[in-house]
């Protein structure tokens, strides 16, 4: 989980605590059956936890949305808070003394609690919230399964994923929301795929063949939409895949991890 801190804030901000820790499949698929239990916080309890998180964390544009006692964890709480348009977490003591971005984690299944709730916090509905007329349609097999992910033209972590990852799928209707973030040339790019005839082919050239966009981009091309519709779902990375249940994971995983998570949200769905 990242914030960005500006560094005169993280240096200010020495109490607060960063914690990386890696998610193994098989973690993932424990931490969708262990759940935090969440219990309302008092007034008085809220009001000194946002006043705390403010005061440390406003300068980078977080906003708290909701303050919670972790039941089963005496004197921690929850804080949902919004940052570029998407929820995170942060724990804190009661005075909010004490900050915690990072992961909790159940010490015998090394389920990621965190992350579990962060999906559910985060979760799109798939079919109403996605205008799949301004994606590009890829079709594996019999397309049953479903996902939608976000790339910038130049993106090499978008590129590698594509090629060694989302080719391979099987039985997969990928979405491909074209997301031009990493600068003028990026939009450029866009243009002239979004104004192609053949769209996801001359996107397939240039992301899997190194084969530039050709034409002049001059259709209007729905750039400023995609760019909007990345932002507001929060979108901070690429590539981010979204699943069929509303989850969405960022960065390019392996493609074992992928498949489950596939799995799941078709069965979930």
């Amino acid at each position: 989980m990242k914030f960005n801190l500006p560094l005169s804030l993280r240096k200010r901000s020495s109490a607060v605590v960063f914690s990386v820790i890696a998610l193994s499949a098989g973690a993932w698929a424990l931490s969708q059956s262990v759940q935090p239990v969440q219990a309302a916080a008092s007034k008085s309890q809220v009001e000194r936890i946002t006043a705390a998180v403010n005061e440390s964390l406003g300068a980078s544009g977080v906003k708290v949305v909701s303050v919670s006692d972790i039941e089963f964890i005496d004197g921690l709480f929850e804080v949902v808070v919004n940052h570029n348009g998407t929820k995170k977490i942060i724990y804190t003591n009661a005075s909010g003394s004490h900050l915690i971005l990072g992961e909790l984690m159940e010490s015998k299944s090394m389920a990621n609690l965190t992350e579990a709730r962060l999906d559910k916090l985060n979760a799109i509905n798939f079919e109403k919230d996605l205008p799949l007329g301004l994606a590009l349609k890829t079709v594996y097999g019999t397309g049953s399964r479903k996902i939608a992910v976000f790339e910038d033209p130049n993106c090499g972590y978008c590129k590698r994923f594509r090629k060694e990852t989302l080719t391979k799928l099987q039985d997969t209707t990928v979405y491909t929301y074209v997301y031009p973030v990493l600068g003028r040339d990026s939009v450029d790019k866009a243009q002239k795929v979004m104004c192609a005839s053949d769209k996801s082919k001359m996107w397939d050239d240039w992301m899997l063949k190194d084969q530039s966009p050709t034409g002049n981009g001059n259709c209007n091309p729905p750039i400023e939409d995609l760019v909007s519709l990345g932002r507001g779902m929060g979108v901070s990375g690429t590539p981010t895949v979204f699943f069929q249940d509303g989850t969405r994971v960022s960065g390019a995983i392996p493609s074992a991890d992928l498949n489950r998570r596939i799995a799941a949200a078709s069965r979930a769905k």
